[in-house]
C-alpha cells in the first residue's frame, strides 16, 4: 500500500469512527437518497418545499437565518445520540446496514478528498491567465444569473438537484430518458421516410 492509500484509509476509519452514533439515521436517509422506495423521491421533493416554502414565508435575515440554523445544527448534534438510543434500540445492525454504512462513509470520504484537492488545486497553484479568464467568466455569468433570478429560487432548485442526484444516478434515469428520446427520434425519423416514399 502507498502512503496516499494508507493516509485515505485511515481518514475513513475516523469518519466511520466520528459517524458511529449517527450510523442509522445515515443508512435511513441513504435510503431515502437513492430511492429505495417508489414513494421516497415524492418525499424528498414534497419535504425540500415545505422547508423553503416556511423560509419564504417567513423571510428572515440572512444572520437570523444562519443564527438559527448554527443553533438548531448544535442542539441536533447534542440530543441525537440519545434520541436515536431510544428510537433505534429495537433495530438489530445486521450485516447490510454495516455494509451500507460503510458505502456511505467511503462516498463521503472521496467527496471530502475530491474537495480538498479541488480547493488545492484552485487556490494553491499558480493558474494560466486563460483559466482565469474562463473561471472570471464563469463567475460572472453566475452573478448576473443571481442579479436577475430570485436566490431562494435559485437555492431550491440547487439543494433540489444535490438531493434528488443519487437517486438519478442509481435509477439511470439519464439512461432510460436518453433512450425513450432515441426511440421517439428514430420513430419520427421512419415516420418521415415513410411519408416520402
Amino acid at each position: 500500500m502507498t502512503t496516499s492509500q494508507v493516509d485515505q484509509k485511515r481518514a475513513l476509519n475516523k469518519l466511520k469512527h466520528d459517524l458511529e452514533p449517527f450510523r442509522t439515521a445515515i443508512v435511513s436517509a441513504y435510503g431515502l437518497l437513492i430511492w429505495e422506495k417508489q414513494y421516497y423521491p415524492g418525499l424528498v421533493f414534497a419535504g425540500i418545499s415545505v422547508m423553503y416554502l416556511m423560509l419564504w414565508y417567513l423571510d428572515l435575515p440572512l444572520i437570523t437565518l444562519l443564527s438559527l440554523l448554527a443553533l438548531m445544527t448544535m442542539i441536533l448534534d447534542f440530543v441525537f445520540p440519545t434520541i436515536s438510543r431510544l428510537l433505534f434500540s429495537g433495530v438489530n445492525w445486521d450485516g447490510e446496514q454495516e455494509a451500507k454504512f460503510e458505502e456511505v462513509c467511503s462516498q463521503m470520504n472521496c467527496v471530502k478528498t475530491n474537495l480538498v484537492e479541488w480547493y488545492e488545486y484552485l487556490f494553491k497553484e499558480r493558474k494560466s491567465t486563460v483559466f482565469v479568464i474562463l473561471i472570471s467568466m464563469g463567475l460572472l455569468a453566475l452573478a448576473w444569473v443571481g442579479a436577475i433570478i430570485n436566490n431562494l429560487l435559485l437555492m431550491y432548485l440547487t439543494t433540489l438537484f444535490i438531493a434528488m442526484w443519487p437517486g438519478i444516478q442509481d435509477k439511470d434515469v439519464f439512461k432510460s430518458v436518453k433512450q425513450k428520446a432515441s426511440k421517439i427520434v428514430a420513430d419520427k425519423m421512419q415516420y418521415g421516410k415513410n411519408k416520402m416514399q
